[in-house]
């Protein structure tokens, strides 16, 4: 996830965003991160299904409320969009 960082920081500077949600964003991408690694995944190798099955996760497991769950798919859709697949891109 560290290898990511510097364009998360880039992106949030970018956009003006307050140092908070730069955290929020990073609490919840660790936290999905960790279960990905529970579940003998990588983040780079994430598929829509292990998505689907986090947000499930934090239904039932966790027992997180619908806006707080929106939060954390978010973050995810922030991470896939912004970070993840520019860093695929070729520089």
């Amino acid at each position: 996830m560290n290898q990511y960082e510097q364009k998360t920081d880039l992106y949030f500077e970018l956009k003006g965003s307050p140092e908070s949600t730069k955290e929020s964003y990073s609490r919840r991408m660790q936290a999905f991160t960790k279960y990905l690694q529970e579940n003998n995944k990588s983040i780079e190798n994430m598929t829509h299904e292990d998505v689907q099955q986090y947000i499930l996760y934090l239904k039932k497991e966790k027992g997180l409320s619908a806006g707080t769950i929106n939060n954390y798919i978010s973050a995810i859709r922030f991470f896939y969009t912004y970070v993840l697949v520019y860093s695929r891109e070729p520089s």
